[in-house]
Formats: C-alpha cells, sequence, structure tokens
C-alpha cells in the first residue's frame, strides 16, 4: 500500500523530468491498446450517464449558440481602444456560507507598459466579504525579467478548519490581511526562475456565530484564536509552453518550488516556523486529426444543428459507433499531477495554516476546499474535453488524492475520488464560467457554478 502511495508522489517528479516530443497530435486511426483503456469508461460508463442527463442542458445550449451571448457577452465587458479594460461579475455558488459573487476589474498597460493589475473583490451570502489585487509588470527595463505584488484581505466571521485526523471542524473568525511580492527572469524559452517574500498577517478569533469553540494546549499551539505573523521566502522553477491560456491544446505547465516559513511568537513561544515543498504538473495533449478550435463555419454549422436537434438525434450523438467523430477526433486529454509537503521544525508546533489542503481544485472537486488536511496531500486529476461550439466545452474527468503525515505514513486507505462531467464557457484568452456536477462514492454530489478556471 505504502509503495502505491509513493508510487503517485513519484510520478509528478518523474514526468515533469521527460523529454516531450514538439508535437502533441495523435493518429487515432491506430487502434492501440492504450487508446483502448482510455476509451472504455466513457463508453461503457459515462456515456450512458450523459446520455440520461444531456436533454435538460439542450434547450439553453441551443438560446447561447443561436443568440450568439458569448461574443456579445465579451464585447460588452471589454473597453478601450486596445480592449485593454475588463470589467465583469464572478460569482461562486457553493453550500452554505462559502457562495459569493463579486466583480473582476482587469487592466493592461495602466501605469507602465505591459504591465497590468487585477481587483477582485467578493460577498459572500452571509455578508462576509474580501478583496483580492494582483499587479505584475513584464520586461523589466526591456529585459526578460518581471515583479509583482499580490494583497488580500478578507472578513469571514465563520471559517473553518478541518482536522482530518481527529476529526474535528474548528470555526473562527478570519481577519488576516496577506501580500507577496515577487520577482522572476527566463532562463530559457518557457523557463523561468522566480523569488518572492511575503508578508502575512494572521488575525484569527472567536467565531461570530454559535460554533464549537475547542480549548486546549493543542488548540492554543496549532495557533486557533490566535493573531500571529508569517513571513514566507519562496524559490521556484516555473514553465509554461500553452498555446493558449484557456482552450490550451497542446503544452504543459510545470512548477517546482522550496519555501522556508518563519513564524512570529504567539502562545508564548518561537518554535513554529515550518518548511514547504511544492510541485505541479498539467500537461495538454490533442487526440484526433482535427484542429480541437472550431471555425466559424464550423461554430455556424454546429448552432444550425443544435437549433433543431431532437432528444433522439442527442442520444445518437453519443452512440459508441458515433464517438470517433463526434469527439475522438476533436478531443483534448488533460493530467494535472500535484503533491505539496510540510515539514515542521519542531513536531506538532507549526500552526494550522501550515497545513496541506486537499480537496477542491487540489484536485478534488467532490469535496469542498482543503475537505482532508495532512502535511503530506497529493493528487492526479485527469481531463477529457471536446468542443460543442466555438467558446464552449463538454468535459468528464476523473481524479485521485491522497494524504498523510508523510511518505511512509501513505497507504491506499486514504486514497479518495472525484469524478464527473460538465460544460465550461472560455475564449482562448478569457474564461468565463463552467457549470460541473462532481461525485464521490455513491452518494456525494457537489454542483459547481464558478467563474474559476478548473487548475488555478
Amino acid at each position: 500500500m505504502k509503495k502505491v502511495a509513493t508510487l503517485l508522489f513519484l510520478l509528478a517528479f518523474c514526468a515533469s523530468a521527460q523529454e516531450v516530443k514538439d508535437s502533441s497530435i495523435v493518429n487515432i486511426e491506430q487502434k492501440s491498446l492504450a487508446l483502448t483503456i482510455v476509451s472504455w469508461p466513457f463508453v461503457y460508463i459515462i456515456q450512458p450517464t450523459v446520455e440520461f442527463l444531456i436533454y435538460p442542458v439542450i434547450p439553453p445550449l441551443i438560446y447561447i449558440s443561436r443568440e450568439n451571448l458569448i461574443e456579445k457577452g465579451y464585447n460588452l465587458i471589454t473597453f478601450g481602444e486596445n480592449k485593454q479594460i475588463m470589467f465583469y461579475p464572478t460569482i461562486n455558488a457553493k453550500i452554505g456560507s462559502q457562495a459569493n459573487i463579486g466583480f473582476a476589474y482587469w487592466h493592461s498597460n495602466l501605469l507602465l507598459d505591459k504591465d497590468n493589475i487585477f481587483v477582485s473583490p467578493h460577498l459572500y451570502v452571509n455578508s462576509d466579504w474580501d478583496v483580492t489585487l494582483r499587479y505584475k509588470k513584464k520586461e523589466v527595463l526591456g529585459k526578460s525579467i518581471y515583479w509583482g505584488l499580490n494583497a488580500s484581505y478578507r472578513e469571514d466571521g465563520d471559517n473553518s478548519f478541518r482536522n482530518t485526523k481527529e476529526g474535528k471542524i474548528y470555526s473562527y473568525a478570519d481577519s488576516s490581511v496577506f501580500s507577496n511580492s515577487f520577482i522572476g527572469f527566463n532562463l530559457i524559452k518557457n523557463w523561468d526562475l522566480e523569488f518572492g517574500t511575503a508578508f502575512n498577517f494572521h488575525r484569527f478569533d472567536l467565531p461570530n456565530l454559535n460554533d464549537s469553540v475547542f480549548t486546549g494546549d493543542d488548540v492554543s499551539v496549532r495557533g486557533f484564536y490566535q493573531n500571529y505573523q508569517a513571513f514566507p521566502l519562496t524559490l521556484s522553477l516555473q514553465h509554461n509552453s500553452l498555446d493558449a491560456p484557456y482552450a490550451a491544446t497542446k503544452g504543459r505547465i510545470f512548477s517546482l518550488g522550496y519555501t522556508y516559513i518563519p513564524v512570529s511568537r504567539y502562545n508564548g513561544t518561537i518554535d513554529h516556523n515550518y518548511h514547504v515543498i511544492e510541485s505541479r504538473l498539467v500537461n495538454y495533449t490533442l487526440l484526433g486529426n482535427r484542429s480541437y478550435t472550431m471555425t466559424v463555419a464550423e461554430s455556424n454549422t454546429n448552432r444550425e444543428k443544435l437549433r433543431n436537434i431532437t432528444f433522439t438525434e442527442a442520444i445518437e450523438i453519443l452512440n459508441p459507433i458515433n464517438i470517433k467523430e463526434e469527439v475522438l477526433d476533436r478531443r483534448v486529454f488533460i493530467t494535472q499531477l500535484r503533491m505539496r509537503y510540510m515539514l515542521e521544525e519542531n513536531d506538532g508546533k507549526a500552526p494550522f495554516t501550515a497545513m496541506s489542503r486537499l480537496g477542491g481544485n487540489f484536485p478534488l472537486r467532490a469535496y469542498a476546499d482543503g475537505y482532508f488536511t495532512a502535511p503530506l496531500v497529493a493528487g492526479i486529476s485527469t481531463e477529457y474535453r471536446w468542443p460543442i461550439d466555438r467558446f464552449a466545452d463538454a468535459v468528464i474527468f476523473n481524479e485521485y488524492g491522497i494524504y498523510g503525515d508523510g511518505f511512509s505514513d501513505l497507504s491506499t486507505s486514504n486514497i479518495r475520488n472525484s469524478y464527473g462531467f460538465g460544460f465550461r464557457i472560455r475564449t482562448p484568452k478569457l474564461f468565463i464560467t463552467r457549470v460541473t456536477l462532481a461525485f464521490h462514492g455513491l452518494q456525494g454530489v457537489a454542483f459547481i457554478l464558478t467563474t474559476k478556471p478548473e487548475f488555478n
């Protein structure tokens, strides 16, 4: 069991070190064993489920296509002579008090040439709020050097932390401030080296609501209901060769970073420092011989089909006989590998904010963000996408995550699974929204409606 779990972690690093060929187009006429294995769950498991559920989604897709709402919406939220300003609403539908709405303001070439600023506040259903600001300047002094600043503030009266080992949920008020600055430069094509420093002011108090409050030495040592500061120092190697940010068909994203986090005195002691190693690899591969992105003519033809499609025709599209033409010839396969490992300088003394969190986009979408917490978490996510319009994709995904105190503690009993399907709406450079049904086991179901991308 430990060998299986350790292999999952090692795959993330081995895959990042392998040389990848420039061409990512695969000739699917070659009926390889790999393609048969990959296609089997789609044909025999996912396809019948999608056949049953797809019909209610067709009417809104027809309306969106017929009225060109995506193109109209994009023109509505962009401003300026060079379309350098975007202003648009954001939404994140979740069960409970984490559901929120807000807006995003993005402006390029605002203060300097080749800079951009992003501001996004959010209002939660229980009147909590937060705000995020990001600024980045490229080509400093005309060189391949960049620098930036990130900052955020939150007013959260009922934030929570789930202790996976003890099965407890700690509720607390959170009014923390986060800020970090970074500077990086290009090493070789698509590879950057980056250094960052941060000043995080953690402000935790008793929750505003009538939640359970835990007391004891372990609670105070771990930083619950305490105020303290953290000053992370990060060095990371980064790679990005995607052909488009939000409609990529080939390329990869890779990062490997080390962070040392000194923590200020709290609970009368100063021995709360810790270290973090984190890695991520996302690889995109185009399956088939046809271009993934639809042309205007193909999109218009597809819209004509959608206008008059019947239930029988919708089911026929997903018939296994037609899968090659409709899906396999125009499909992108994405694999994400992620790992985060926290090491304490003094066992049992790092604050709870140091813990690695598994869930949400890391990478179990059927679970809430940070549903599982442990010093070590790792996961693999696979996703199929195929275009149903110029700016819309259908998505099927399956992912696994594992957690533990360390490599020797990993076992198959700590593996969790998440799978599902949905739709995403995007342009090549702007992510608009995604709607997904995610499942874990036979009972856990999560409905996701958000303006956040899958792998961010």
